[in-house]
């Protein structure tokens, strides 16, 4: 009889899944902190200023199977901020290459992941520990203000009991 209910006990363990544990609420803080100190990583008489607050939020893809979302469905944090710099020929590629120097000299790894607009924006990734950051900026023209757009992507982890998620 004892052996019996062991193992009913440890059938109905197993059965019983717990929540996965999500690391969304952390990977949101070090997300936008780290897109902080890219913007800070900007020279300062490039005068950047944000134009609009950061763009937060947790992403994670539809589920193929059903529309259901679930605690174990891999999801991420990711954080934009669009920074406009002060209106002078080569701002943007001055930005950059500041940025780029002092972010490998942290240890992150830079690669130059597409160029569209016939060249005219390019954008850079940046890789460290599993961390992504991409940055789009514009090449001079007049007339045009020069963007330096940057957005960072965390780890993937698991959604959890997480309520801020697109997909």
């Amino acid at each position: 009889m004892m052996v019996a209910l062991a193992c009913v006990m440890i059938l109905g363990g197993c059965a019983v899944t717990p929540t996965p544990e999500s690391r969304l609420d952390e990977y949101k803080k070090e997300s936008e902190s780290i897109a902080m100190s890219v913007v800070e990583l900007i020279p300062a008489d490039l005068e950047p200023m944000l134009d609009t607050e950061l763009d937060s939020r947790g992403q994670a893809p539809q589920n193929g199977a059903s529309a259901e979302k679930r605690p174990d469905d891999h999801a991420w944090w990711q954080t934009q901020a669009y920074v406009s710099l002060v209106e002078r020929e080569g701002a943007a590629a001055e930005a950059i290459a500041a940025v780029t120097e002092a972010m490998q000299s942290d240890g992150w790894t830079v690669e130059r992941v597409r160029e569209t607009g016939e060249g005219r924006t390019i954008t850079d990734g940046f890789r460290r520990d599993d961390w992504y950051v991409e940055i789009a900026w514009v090449r001079s023209e007049p007339g045009k203000v020069e963007r330096f757009d940057i957005s960072v992507v965390s780890p993937t982890t698991v959604r959890g009991d997480h309520g801020e998620i697109s997909s």
